[in-house]
């Protein structure tokens, strides 16, 4: 007789050796109805500006909220999404919900007032202008003696 190892239902798994062969994957833990995702950020700076450019495919301009709050600027965008297949068999609704949220520390040289937002072709560009006395004023070369 030879003993078999029985495993519960559900079991966390270890850090690198159950994650994958345990079927994990696919207990459907991963098609969870809110899903968390962080979109993939460009932060450039220029004399005039900084700007911020987050690649979020698939979204409208209305499931955005920016708020600049004190010194940082919150970007949040919450994108739902529901698919309905028919077949001579069987009827089947899904959801999906996919919500992120992105904070930036403003440096003192941005007017919070004037940050302009726009979301064209998947991509949400903020425009953080720079105060006038913070505006570059090209390079200048440092001598050292």
């Amino acid at each position: 007789m030879s003993l078999i190892k029985s495993k519960p239902a559900f079991t966390a798994p270890s850090l690198f050796t159950d994650f994958f062969n345990d079927g994990f994957l696919d207990n459907g833990l991963l098609d969870l109805p809110l899903t968390r995702w962080v979109p993939n950020a460009n932060v450039r700076e220029s004399g005039e500006e900084f700007v911020i450019e987050l690649a979020a495919p698939g979204m409208e301009k209305d499931e955005f909220n920016v708020e600049v709050q004190e010194d940082v600027i919150v970007i949040e965008g919450q994108h739902d999404e529901e698919r309905e297949e028919r077949d001579e068999q069987y009827h089947r609704k899904e959801f999906k919900t996919t919500s992120f949220k992105r904070s930036f520390r403003l440096p003192q040289s941005v007017i919070a007032d004037k940050v302009d937002a726009k979301y064209a072709h998947g991509i949400l560009k903020l425009t953080l202008p720079k105060r006038e006395e913070a505006k570059s004023i090209g390079k200048k070369l440092i001598k050292i003696s």
